[in-house]
């Protein structure tokens, strides 16, 4: 699985290299930043959605956003056959998975995005490097590791043709999680809870609206783990990045991120 998602890096743009990002154009950047400075020039506030059932609130809308966040792969792309390898490889019981993927969307960043993600890593590995070379995987590459966010999603009917924007409803966790960068009130608070495992949810979510278009979703992310501790054996926190929870007892096994800047989501996967 390792390989092929290797692969998939350098294949599409979800990967480290900043000349490889699709930038947003020059136009939208120009129009986006004068609107921006219209608005706080006007004294108006962007207006905030809040979701009383999910974790994923307090998401500040502005009314400028670049929204078209997603490409959906269609059933020829040769990317979408190893982004479902992968998916089906971690599941649970991989040989019986029965799973019915339905769309298989690209996560578009724009350079702010990716630079926040290698800065972070840049960070990490300073960090290993002073600590006289104890964390040799961190050092490398910030200890990137490839996980998955189980969640939802309400803005993929099977009327859509295609699924290209963000949507504007609260309880759609899987938009509200990319415009957000996963940096909400509830993750600063508990950390960003996801798995090795494309079967489970995640721990970020106690509680899933059940809405009439709501859709099983998997958000697929590389992440910066950085310096990783078993939940019972956490020390100050200065002296670690990642927490570890579960696999003792259980297959289920939950890596819990504190700093958004080390998640980045790469393709959502919508099933049944």
């Amino acid at each position: 699985m390792d390989a092929m998602w290797v692969y998939l890096k350098d294949k599409v743009d979800c990967r480290s290299k900043l000349s490889d990002v699709v930038y947003w154009p020059e136009k939208v950047v120009k129009d986006r930043s004068s609107a921006l400075k219209q608005e706080d020039s006007s004294g108006e506030e962007p207006f905030q959605v809040e979701s009383p059932v999910t974790p994923v609130h307090q998401v500040i809308f502005h009314r400028n956003y670049i929204r078209k966040r997603y490409y959906e792969l269609s059933v020829e792309d040769s990317s979408r056959n190893v982004i479902e390898m992968i998916f089906r490889a971690a599941a649970t019981s991989p040989s019986r998975d029965s799973r019915k993927i339905e769309r298989i969307l690209r996560v578009k960043h724009s350079s702010e995005i990716l630079e926040r993600f290698e800065k972070y890593r840049e960070m990490i590995k300073k960090k290993a490097y002073e600590q006289h070379n104890r964390h040799p995987r961190c050092v490398v590459d910030g200890n990137e590791l490839l996980q998955f966010y189980g969640t939802q999603m309400n803005c993929c009917s099977q009327k859509l043709n295609r699924v290209i924007e963000l949507c504007k409803d609260f309880t759609c966790q899987v938009c509200r999680i990319i415009q957000s960068g996963f940096d909400t009130e509830y993750g600063k608070k508990y950390g960003i809870a996801l798995s090795s495992c494309s079967t489970t949810s995640s721990g970020n979510t106690p509680a899933i609206y059940k809405g009439a278009n709501a859709k099983r979703a998997v958000i697929v992310c590389r992440i910066i783990a950085g310096r990783v501790v078993n939940m019972v054996d956490r020390e100050s926190e200065d002296r670690y990045d990642s927490i570890r929870v579960g696999g003792l007892y259980s297959k289920l096994e939950y890596l819990i991120v504190r700093n958004p800047s080390a998640v980045l989501p790469c393709f959502v996967i919508v099933f049944t």
